[in-house]
């Protein structure tokens, strides 16, 4: 009779114990929120095609798009791929840049005459 006296106040401690000690831990991968930015910049003109990963991590392209051109979005969950590029048409001689930045911080660039294109996993 005593071993089940005792076996209610250690289950009791138990579960206090996990709630305690699992209740102080980051933020889950799936939990995790990304501002994303997209840029591309250069001299005044139209780009023939701009394809950038959207929110729900699928791709959107976009057709003559004016440039300068940015996109911010957020992304939340785990584990992502990212992509941005444009083409700019005919033999251009000038230098057009796409930036991508994650939570305000650059973290790749391409430059280019005609086409770019950037890929980062958040």
């Amino acid at each position: 009779m005593k071993k089940s006296k005792l076996i209610f106040p250690f289950f009791i401690a138990l579960s206090l114990f996990a709630v305690l000690t699992f209740s102080s831990c980051d933020v889950p991968e799936l939990e995790q929120e990304y501002t994303v930015k997209y840029e591309i910049t250069g001299p005044d003109t139209v780009a023939k095609k701009v394809y950038y990963t959207n929110e729900t991590n699928s791709f959107d392209t976009l057709y003559d798009v004016k440039i300068p051109w940015t996109k911010t979005i957020t992304i939340t969950g785990g584990k992502k791929y990212i992509e941005c590029s444009f083409i700019i048409p005919g033999n251009s001689t000038n230098l057009y840049t796409l930036n991508l930045y994650v939570n305000g911080i650059i973290k790749k660039t391409s430059s280019s005459n005609s086409s770019a294109i950037v890929r980062l996993s958040l």
